[in-house]
């Protein structure tokens, strides 16, 4: 009798143990209007289809914001990391696994309205002073392989809508939807910017490190499947008004 409630004791502890390995960080990032803070609050569209697909596979993990670049570091080295919504591009196609989309969006130069420079091409824009990134940001990343030398990165997209308003830098790489929301968070009148260049269209998704199991990935990527097929994502992108 001993030695079958030691083996049962064992099977039990050998499974706390391989759920506790399977706990998952789950990270966002200030991206308005996909995922922000709003009164001590996490909400978005994508804030939203991510926990409906907690909900649905049985995940009580919390959804914790971190600033771009330490979140992404964590999911770049680190187990069982999920960080949404990340650009998927070609050369981060191999860095993490994937579920979504959640969004499409698409990368623009804003300037002010009575800025004093004109710009017709991404040459002119290599030729004013500053151009507002976010740190180790997609926006930034391409640009600098554009060959602009230019950028003056920081670590909130809040703090380039009002250097920009206050003509402390001369540009903004940012995207839509979303520069609107963020002004707004900054206290600032989206409609003294204006749209001067497109830089790229693309998709958001979640993001899971490398580390992570593919029977974690499969299973979140069935729940977004099956919200997908019964509307569930539609619903949510339409109450944010998201493309």
């Amino acid at each position: 009798m001993n030695k079958i409630l030691l083996f049962i004791v064992s099977i039990c502890f050998l499974s706390s143990q391989s759920l506790a390995a399977e706990k998952l960080t789950i990270l966002t990032e200030n991206l308005p209007p996909l995922n922000y803070v709003e009164n001590n609050t996490l909400v978005g569209s994508s804030v939203e289809i991510v926990k409906e697909i907690q909900q649905r596979i049985g995940s009580t993990e919390p959804i914790e914001v971190y600033p771009w670049a330490r979140a992404y570091k964590m999911a770049l080295e680190e187990e069982n990391v999920i960080l949404f919504g990340m650009t998927y591009t070609e050369d981060r196609s191999n860095l993490f696994k994937w579920v979504g989309p959640l969004a499409t969006k698409r990368d623009i130069l804003l300037a002010r309205k009575d800025a004093s420079f004109s710009i017709t091409s991404l040459e002119d824009a290599k030729k004013v002073e500053r151009i507002g990134t976010l740190r180790d940001d997609v926006r930034g990343k391409l640009l600098e392989k554009m060959g602009f030398t230019n950028l003056e990165p920081v670590s909130d997209e809040q703090k380039n809508a009002q250097k920009l308003a206050l003509g402390r830098i001369d540009l903004w790489a940012y995207k839509k939807p979303g520069f609107r929301t963020v002004c707004e968070l900054a206290e600032v009148d989206p409609e003294q910017f204006v749209e001067v260049a497109h830089l790229k269209k693309s998709e958001l998704k979640i993001a899971f490190s490398k580390k992570t199991s593919d029977t974690i990935v499969a299973r979140w990527q069935q729940a977004f499947d099956e919200m997908a097929k019964d509307g569930t994502i539609q619903k949510i992108k339409d109450k944010w008004n998201i493309e």
